[in-house]
């Protein structure tokens, strides 16, 4: 007779691996198919962790991760990623790196009902930037071009559905001089104003010796002593480059969103060397919208120094 079978301990498993959180520099990293794995495993809480890390790279690296991603993922992982890259660089990224199957199965893919865009949805609730309340933002582009140099300027707002701005981006070569202002900019100004508080001024997201006229969608209430003080100083710091020959880049948020004030002015920006297109310098700077605000500027002597160095 055969002995009855015994149970023996019970086994124990190992309990589940937390997902690990990608990080551009994992995604820069891993072979396609990691990359892939990687991308699909992304859930919102992560996609806005991925957000924050991708934000804090300057624009050249931003722009060459999404460029080299679009040659190892799918056109359906690519817009999952436009939640965190954005969605005019995983768009550029797909033109210039994606295979002709990617990019067609990208822009057939819905912008409206879709899965990816109930997954963005879901995200933005995560984030407290569903829908409901942003309303339907859309962006305003303008290209600027100096009569006296020839050379052009060119920027993008994105403005919410009253039209006031929450993003900004340009791309600055040159600097107007001596540029009136039209009656329509100074009562454009004063709107501005209006909707701040006490001691606000009609103050622009890019100065208007860069793009001129641009009415309210180039505008906020901006804290006077702010407006003239450290702003000024980081836009004669722009203008100073510009100025040595270099282009500048430029992206601003204005947090919280969908307000008629915002509380803070987030900007990175970078200097590129037009002659061979390598970066010279780039900073990341934040301040809140109230008086007492400071910027230490980069001095001409060395941005001279600099410009050498990446020759």
């Amino acid at each position: 007779m055969t002995d009855p079978i015994s149970s023996g301990p019970a086994l124990r498993l190992p309990p589940p691996l937390e997902p690990v959180q990608p990080t551009p520099e994992t995604l820069a990293q891993a072979a396609p198919e990691q990359a892939r794995a990687q991308v699909d495993a992304l859930a919102p809480p992560q996609l806005a962790v991925l957000r924050e890390q991708v934000d804090a790279l300057p624009l050249a690296e931003r722009q060459t991760l999404a460029n080299d991603l679009a040659g190892r993922l799918d056109a359906g992982q690519l817009r999952k990623l436009e939640t965190a890259f954005g969605r005019d660089t995983i768009a550029a990224a797909v033109e210039r790196g994606a295979s002709a199957e990617v990019r067609e199965a990208y822009a057939a893919l819905p912008r409206e009902g879709g899965d990816a865009d109930s997954f963005i949805d879901t995200l933005k609730d995560a984030l407290g930037l569903n829908r409901a309340s942003t309303g339907a933002n859309h962006e305003i582009s303008a290209v600027v071009t100096n009569p006296d140099s020839g050379e052009i300027n060119d920027a993008t707002w994105t403005v919410d559905a009253q039209g006031r701005p929450v993003h900004a981006e340009a791309t600055l070569r040159t600097v107007f001089s001596k540029i009136e202002r039209s009656d329509a900019e100074t009562d454009a100004q004063r709107a501005a104003a209006d909707r701040g508080v006490d001691g606000d001024q009609g103050g622009h997201v890019f100065g208007h010796r860069f793009v001129t006229d641009q009415g309210l969608k180039n505008l906020f209430p901006q804290n006077g002593n702010f407006n003239m003080g450290a702003y000024k100083t980081l836009e004669n710091e722009w203008a100073a480059w510009v100025d040595k020959g270099m282009d500048v880049r430029i992206q601003i948020d204005l947090t919280p969103r969908n307000v008629d004030r915002p509380d803070r002015v987030r900007i990175s920006y970078e200097v590129i060397d037009p002659s061979d297109g390598g970066r010279v310098y780039d900073q990341r700077v934040s301040f809140d919208n109230r008086a007492g605000q400071h910027y230490d500027r980069v001095d001409a002597p060395q941005m001279d120094q600099m410009i050498a160095a990446s020759a």
